[in-house]
């Protein structure tokens, strides 16, 4: 990956304006450069790219386009499209320069927001500064959360000014275009193949997750009761502004022995986490508003290594079921892991996996079908097969 090392270098603000490099390009006989691509992509997030789980998105698309990835916080972290060069932290002055020195060129800019709710004014200012281009808002998830009172109010009044801004909405879960009836599936997905689980058992089974309000305690300690001669492995984060979820886990860990918390976890570290285990769990609760717009991300990464997946009914499940063992309750679930020890059950045999290729592929299908886009390629310079570097 090309943040696996990530540094954060501080420059002078009159160094903090890079210039674009010759990434989507090749030189003609006369010297100037021929465009080998239709996009230029902006990508924002909000979260750390040691664990942002759109960073294997944005690598496919580096390898078709010039791409920008941009950290949004109180100083901007970015990372040119040179893979060799060293991400730039900016002061916020440097990064609006940044952007509103982007020009127009032969491609078209594609600003891919992926920040959440985080910077809803800060996304209007940027979209007043850069070059014409297309804005699509990634609606992963319904971005409300597990929100309520004045902050809920606040984060829907973010998403009707994001929606009300954006050129084109992507989504992940099917079940988002209840709210969003207008989006596009994106759909999410795995950078991870196959892994060797050669000489692991059964015995042991992985929960991979952010624990937080989703997160079913009651049911998974009722399972490790049923199940004593099974392990239960616990990799993922909590949230500080969630000390509930902790205190939960905790006393989860303290009262079953066969239930063990490992932590956070990176992207970096997923591939050794999976290689450990054969079975995967996601004890999600059911009928609830927290999980009826999840698309897990864990359903791809389990099945992508060759893990069977058992999940509680939520809809992803139940969309993924050809796949996915879906269990109604702490008991059928103990009765599925018994059938999979026993060799008598197995779904992931018939799983194809489900990569960020395809899904890039999807995205470009998506742009290009845009009237925006249409229109925004129909107003380049006549000459698309030379160009200079955008002055920026």
């Amino acid at each position: 990956m090309f943040v696996t090392n990530l540094v954060t270098e501080s420059r002078s603000d009159h160094q903090l304006v890079p210039s674009l490099g010759q990434q989507g390009r090749a030189a003609l006989p006369d010297g100037t450069a021929a465009v080998l691509a239709q996009f230029r992509f902006f990508v924002f997030t909000c979260r750390d790219p040691r664990s942002d789980f759109r960073l294997p998105l944005v690598e496919v698309l580096r390898d078709r386009y010039e791409t920008y990835y941009i950290w949004l916080k109180r100083r901007p972290l970015v990372f040119r499209p040179d893979a060799a060069g060293a991400p730039v932290e900016m002061s916020l002055p440097a990064f609006l320069l940044f952007i509103s020195r982007v020009r127009a060129s032969n491609r078209v800019n594609i600003y891919f927001n992926s920040t959440n709710t985080s910077f809803p004014g800060l996304t209007l200012l940027l979209q007043r500064l850069a070059a014409p281009g297309v804005w699509c808002l990634d609606m992963h998830d319904d971005l409300r959360y597990h929100y309520a009172g004045f902050r809920r109010v606040r984060e829907k009044f973010a998403i009707a000014v994001l929606r009300a801004s954006a050129d084109v909405i992507v989504h992940a879960a099917p079940t988002l275009t209840e709210l969003f009836p207008q989006s596009h599936q994106l759909g999410n997905a795995s950078h991870l193949g196959p892994i060797s689980h050669e000489g692991v058992g059964l015995r042991n089974v992985l929960v991979l997750a952010s624990f937080d309000e989703r997160f079913d305690v009651d049911f998974l300690a009722q399972l490790a009761a049923l199940c004593p001669g099974m392990e239960f492995h616990l990799h993922g984060w909590t949230r500080r502004d969630d000390p509930i979820t902790s205190m939960l886990i905790a006393s989860l860990v303290a009262q079953q022995p066969n239930v063990h918390y490992h932590g956070p976890y990176t992207l970096d570290d997923l591939p050794g986490i999976l290689a450990a285990y054969r079975i995967s769990l996601a004890p999600y609760k059911t009928n609830s508003i927290l999980t009826r717009y999840i698309d897990p991300l864990r359903f791809y990464h389990c099945l992508n290594a060759g893990l069977e997946v058992l999940s509680t009914d939520v809809p992803q499940a139940r969309f993924m079921r050809d796949s996915i063992h879906v269990v109604q309750d702490p008991a059928d679930c103990a009765r599925t892991l018994s059938a999979i020890q026993h060799g008598s059950l197995a779904k992931r045999p018939s799983y194809v996996p489900v990569t960020w290729k395809q899904r890039a592929d999807r995205l470009i299908a998506i742009l290009d079908a845009l009237p925006r886009t249409k229109s925004l390629a129909a107003a380049r310079p006549e000459s698309v097969f030379a160009a200079r570097d955008p002055d920026i």
